[in-house]
């Protein structure tokens, strides 16, 4: 409709310089006719000739002014159906994704729950079978042992969980040894191990404060550190980061808790602000922000941030940080596409009515050949009509053109800002990005270093029990063999612990002196799944088919739009391109089957993605190959859980705004 306004501006202003020219050889025709009008009739009957010439082009432009107006209004009526259309879809797929974050949140809150009353069970458990064992009572201590030991299996720490198999694989004498001295020691190993992951993650002072207490000789050395060492070695680089935060202009929630906690001035204010209180603050300046753009922004801009009020939190975090100044583009792109249009049709209106007013000239001239005196004064006063209104037409044309030139400038302007603005946000964006996967990468490398000394220290404890047994030593004895090995191991642990979270500390020092950001690589754009390589290299062809399925079934569009133009200009090319036409979208579709194996291999058949990609397969069956180029052109893999089929049914409202870059 947009294009239709613009060829009906062109046309209205075409037939509007045809009029003019019709005009203006009607009037010097019609005068020369007065002139020589005694001469002969002909002469007043060539002029009238000439004027109704004139008369019935100056008509027609006039008539095409009046329908590029009509069809310009019919366009921006369009355009305003579509986005409400859009916004009304975005606004029910936002709402179901609050909903399930919700749902999420909520289930959370409950495993937490769970999960500390199963904690504390076994901190029940673990007390009662220490003064069973301390009481003497070596079979009730046994019995319980192992029930402590089957909780403590599902630990979070590498070494407790293999301390608990291996004392569950043993003996009753094995389980008191476990009891009394190797859970304690499997704990404060796992204490080390996460004490290591912050000093590799850390900024310089946290890391030298790490360093500290793991050459530390102190029992509880590790674990202080993390309940509070921690807290008290980040409260420069919070303090600065709070500070940070307040240079950046927030919102007024932001604005109040950051500097409550600069005024509190305790470490532990910082860290509550960073950890817990910024997060809900932001919120709620989010909420508030994007009801001041649904109150006062452009259409585009309006309608992203209805569907972002209906949905999640992160939603109106990404759209103010970043959705806004896409969409703002869009409203920029907008309002000068509808001010060039508006500038055209003016200009014509202005032509069209000189022409009415030349072609009134030509009449009148016409009419006083032919001695038609009242004839002549009528269109006269028709010629001085259409002087004051081409007058009036030119006065607004001319400001019109000007307003709307400058309209034009100046979303131009606003457009390249908004675009660097977007830019800016996506950097910032990625920036973030690549920190959280760097925290997420050392901690998968961690885990795996944690594993593989876990694992070392119960082979060595199980080596060094089998050759007690096999020395002919009685259990106990075998038990105090594995429990020293067990300490052998995780002093040599402790060691290399050490060392590695000096170097942590050095290379943290470096790289802040020399002001770089160990996290800001390619590396990091991606976080390690600590998968095994059958299921890495499935996901990966996974993500090639579907690529390959999208770029094939593009290929099968283009050529079917080439078919029809063939049929126009060069039937005989239609067969040919008809079939490559078809042989595009099968391969479409075999890749889209290979697509959905690999996805069930690399995910699993119960998960979402297996779920997405089997119904964006069958939905390719139904569009011919087609849905996956169109899903790939305007969908965003944010909003996957909204239909089985993610990709190929979301508003392009939800798109932008579950576009995190």
């Amino acid at each position: 409709m947009a294009n239709a306004s613009a060829a009906a501006a062109r046309t209205a202003r075409d037939a509007a310089n045809s009029a003019a020219d019709h005009a203006d050889n009607a009037a010097t025709a019609a005068e020369w006719a007065f002139e020589n009008a005694g001469k002969a009739i002909d002469y007043a009957n060539k002029s009238t000739a000439f004027a109704n010439s004139a008369t019935e082009a100056a008509n027609t432009a006039t008539d095409a002014v009046t329908q590029a107006i009509a069809v310009e209004k019919a366009a921006r009526e369009a355009e305003w159906q579509r986005l409400d259309e859009d916004m009304k879809q975005a606004m029910a797929e936002t709402g179901l994704l609050a909903e399930i974050e919700d749902q999420e949140r909520a289930e959370r809150a409950e495993k937490r729950t769970q999960d500390e009353q199963a904690e504390q069970a076994t901190k029940d458990l673990v007390a009662q079978a220490e003064a069973a064992l301390a009481a003497g009572n070596m079979g009730l201590a046994a019995t319980l042992g192992r029930k402590a030991a089957i909780a403590l299996m599902n630990s979070q720490g590498s070494w407790s969980c293999e301390a608990a198999r291996f004392a569950l694989c043993g003996t009753d004498a094995d389980v008191h040894g476990w009891i009394d001295t190797d859970r304690q020691l499997a704990q404060g190993q796992d204490d080390r191990e996460t004490v290591l992951y912050l000093a590799q993650i850390a900024a310089p002072d946290v890391a030298d404060a790490a360093t500290a207490a793991l050459a530390s000789d102190a029992v509880d050395a590790a674990p202080r550190f993390l309940a509070d060492g921690v807290i008290e070695a980040a409260a420069t680089d919070n303090r600065v980061a709070v500070a940070r935060v307040l240079a950046n202009n927030p919102g007024s929630a932001v604005k109040k808790a950051a500097n409550a906690a600069l005024d509190a001035g305790t470490a532990e204010a910082l860290y509550e602000f960073l950890g817990v209180t910024y997060e809900a603050a932001q919120q709620e300046d989010d909420a508030v922000a994007t009801a001041t753009l649904i109150a006062n922004a452009g259409p585009y801009t309006q309608a992203h941030a209805q569907a972002a009020m209906e949905g999640p939190a992160w939603m109106r975090r990404n759209f103010i940080a970043s959705a806004q100044y896409r969409t703002a583009q869009l409203d920029y792109d907008s309002a000068a596409h509808i001010a060039g249009i508006q500038g055209a049709i003016a200009a014509a209106a202005k032509i069209a009515h000189h022409a009415q007013e030349s072609a009134a000239r030509a009449q009148q001239a016409a009419a006083t050949a032919r001695n038609a005196a009242a004839e002549a004064q009528q269109w006269s006063d028709k010629a001085n009509a259409s002087a004051g209104q081409a007058a009036t037409a030119a006065t607004q044309a001319d400001a019109n053109a000007d307003a709307n030139a400058d309209a034009a400038e100046q979303s131009a302007k606003d457009a390249q800002a908004s675009a660097d603005k977007a830019k800016a946000a996506a950097s910032t964006a990625r920036s973030a990005a690549r920190s959280a996967n760097y925290s997420a990468n050392r901690a998968v490398d961690a885990a795996r270093r944690a594993v593989a000394s876990a694992n070392s220290a119960q082979a060595s404890a199980a080596s060094a029990r089998a050759s007690a047994i096999q020395a002919g030593k009685d259990a106990q004895t075998a038990a105090a063999a594995a429990s020293q090995a067990h300490q052998i191991a995780s002093a040599k642990r402790q060691a290399e612990i050490a060392a590695a979270a000096k170097q942590a500390a050095e290379e943290a020092r470096e790289a802040k002196e020399a002001g770089t950001n160990p996290a800001d690589t390619t590396d990091n754009d991606t976080v390690k799944g600590g998968l095994p390589w059958w299921k890495e290299d499935a996901r990966w062809l996974a993500n090639a088919t579907n690529w390959l399925s999208i770029g094939f079934g593009l290929a099968s569009a283009v050529t079917g739009l080439v078919g029809l133009a063939a049929g126009i200009f060069f039937p005989p090319a239609v067969p040919f391109i008809e079939s490559l036409a078809a042989g595009f979208a099968y391969t479409s579709l075999a890749f889209s089957g290979l697509n959905v194996l690999f996805t069930s291999i690399g995910y699993g058949w119960s998960s979402s993605e297996f779920k997405s990609s089997l119904g964006s397969a069958a939905l390719g069956v139904l569009t011919f190959g087609q849905s996956k180029w169109i899903g790939a052109a305007g969908g965003s893999t944010v909003v996957t859980k909204v239909s089985q089929f993610g990709h190929d049914l979301i508003s392009p409202v939800t798109g932008i705004l579950g576009s995190l870059f």
